[in-house]
């Protein structure tokens, strides 16, 4: 994984992995324990302290299989060919024959010294870039391997493709057959007026769907540690720019985080009633919206898009790299010390994952609030089907060859820029609902097009590899160690979690069961079901509104940080809404202790 040295150079933190016959193998990797001493993970699974000789049990989080580890078990703390998302992870120097035997896709190991800056919770190295220098023979092997693999990928998407239309269409045959069938319409919405949204343009550009409904947005960029620029979309509801509190702040800020395949505009495609949209202009909040590494085109401080090194990353930097640096960015433009957060499948999963011990659990410290929507936690029963059964069976060696070491399946970004909005949503609206099991029962069908606008997005093969290749999360069934002692502790934020019924790519039951049981350090404010619900239904859902956005908004509002002008009226919370800040503008003043609004029956 790439990072930045005090030069500008590009540094990285990771671990090795190398050919079969690479006697470095047998030599254990190094682990930087929570004490800052240097420790090596010993064959039974255990770290010994170099200065002390002292052998201490392997932290639960850096063992997700909750077994003794050996040198040949080397993905269970990072995945193969794969810089390490933990803290401080790292190997031995390499023989010069390792060396000389390496793969083109191996990292070439540390040196004790090489670990710098023990206060930082991630681990940084000076030297070799992880894949050795890009010799010409290096260059041309990459491509032809890369090019292979470009071949093998689109050829699975055409299949998967081709299978799901074939499966729709046999589902469908039967009705089709009946020319005297019922077929039910489309229930219309009170609320929507769609002569005005027709005329709406399909592009790819944020900006243009929060102007289409009276928003702006200002696009941000945060650097992460290891040297990525993450684009984040800040919202702007000009009804409520210029509301200041007593202390000058804006309003309270909530970060929202997309799942996988997604981006920022999952939450600005459902008009005023987008959970970005209804947040800022019901609550009054700042909302930003995140994005994770590789979204929109964002490169690195180093590495071009085309180097497989910019595509060395899976969930666990996502968790101790993206996320922190998007609510410290967050933190620093408004000045509160804690903010709210939102995440959706993916984004939550990362979040968990952050939080857990090991990672970066004192981000808790800065969050008032956690809504997890659909949470990515436990794998639900569509992850035992076909394709990720397929999936499961591949080896790292073998995932590469026929998925590369750039961004996942490239057709599908290829598809994304080239093909025509509607023809476009109507493929891939066909190859998500088949591997995900999506339909669009829930939502206005008019927004479909608009809504695959941004999905999907690039993400790199490493990612998926993480979720579904061996030994993935599809196959071990939770992102984390089921056996750990205790995933959290005390510094959890308080929780919100939004289910549905009809989700069938992750399960919330058995999370429920172990915050019940096992993790009683966590503050569960609210745990709803929505029996109808599916994957995304949690805010593309025509009805989302009523689902679910009222409970958020009511969960952020009893748990974030008191404005100055409610601490000194003895604590009692106070949210005017849009129309009484009007009011008191209109009256030359700003509105510093409007009756608390009935959140409730906020429309």
């Amino acid at each position: 994984m790439a990072a930045s040295n005090g030069n500008g150079n590009g540094v990285a933190g990771g671990s090795s992995q190398t050919s079969s016959n690479n006697n470095n193998n047998n030599r254990p990797p190094l682990y930087k324990a929570p004490s800052g001493v240097t420790a090596s993970l010993v064959p039974d699974g255990k770290l010994i302290d170099h200065d002390t000789a002292e052998v201490t049990a392997l932290p639960d989080s850096l063992n997700p299989k909750g077994k003794s580890l050996s040198s040949s078990d080397n993905e269970i703390i990072s995945r193969p060919a794969s810089a390490a998302g933990m803290k401080g992870v790292k190997v031995d120097s390499p023989t010069p024959e390792a060396i000389a035997g390496r793969s083109l896709y191996s990292h070439p190991p540390l040196d004790d010294s090489d670990l710098v800056n023990t206060r930082k919770l991630f681990a940084h190295r000076a030297g070799a870039p992880p894949y050795g220098d890009f010799t010409l023979y290096r260059r041309v092997r990459a491509l032809i391997t890369q090019t292979i693999a470009f071949t093998l990928s689109s050829t699975f998407l055409v299949f998967v493709v081709i299978w799901a239309l074939s499966v729709r269409f046999l589902a469908q045959l039967p009705r089709l057959l009946s020319p005297g069938s019922n077929v039910t319409a489309e229930v219309a919405k009170e609320w929507d007026d769609v002569k005005r949204w027709k005329k709406e343009d399909l592009i790819k550009d944020v900006r243009y769907y929060a102007q289409s409904c009276g928003f702006e947005i200002r696009n941000e960029t945060v650097e992460t540690e290891d040297g990525y620029y993450l684009r984040v979309n800040r919202v702007i509801d000009p009804k409520r720019k210029d509301e200041k509190h007593s202390d000058g702040k804006g309003g309270f800020p909530v970060l929202i985080m997309h799942g996988l395949f997604q981006s920022s505009g999952s939450f600005v495609t459902s008009e005023e009633r987008s959970l970005a949209f209804w947040l800022a202009r019901h609550g009054g909040y700042q909302v930003f919206l995140g994005n994770n590494r590789g979204v929109f085109d964002m490169g690195h401080k180093v590495y071009s898009r085309s180097d497989p090194r910019f595509w060395d990353y899976n969930i666990r930097e996502l968790a101790c790299y993206d996320l922190p640096a998007l609510v410290d960015h967050v933190r620093k433009q408004t000045g509160y010390d804690k903010i709210g957060f939102i995440g959706h499948s993916q984004g939550n999963g990362t979040a968990f994952i952050s939080l857990s011990k090991g990672m970066v659990p004192e981000l808790g410290d800065k969050l008032t609030y956690f809504g997890a929507l659909a949470p990515a936690v436990f794998a639900g029963p569509l992850t035992s089907c076909f394709p990720f059964t397929t999936l499961g069976t591949m080896e790292w060696n073998t995932w590469k060859r026929f998925f590369g070491v750039l961004d996942f399946i490239p057709l599908m970004k290829i598809s994304y820029d080239y093909t025509p909005a509607y023809p476009y949503a109507l493929l891939g609206y066909q190859m998500f609902a088949f591997l995900f099991a999506w339909t669009d029962a829930n939502w206005l069908l008019r927004r479909k097009a608009k809504m695959f606008r941004f999905t999907p997005q690039p993400v790199s093969s490493a990612s998926i590899y993480w979720w579904a290749g061996k030994d993935g999360f599809a196959s071990r069934g939770c992102i984390l160690d089921p056996n750990a002692a205790q995933w959290w502790d005390s510094r959890f934020p308080p929780l919100s979690i939004y289910s549905g019924g009809m989700d069938f790519l992750v399960l919330t039951d058995p999370l429920i069961d172990r915050l019940e049981r096992v993790e009683t350090d966590v503050r569960v404010l609210r745990f709803k079901r929505q029996e109808e619900a599916e994957h995304c239904d949690h805010f593309w859902a025509a009805d989302a509104v009523e689902w679910c956005f009222h409970d958020i908004l009511h969960d952020i509002e009893s748990t974030r940080l008191l404005y100055p002008e409610e601490v000194a009226a003895g604590g009692q919370r106070r949210m005017a809404t849009a129309g009484e800040w009007e009011e008191a503008k209109r009256n030359g003043g700003a509105q510093k202790k409007a009756p608390r609004a009935n959140i409730m029956d906020e429309q």
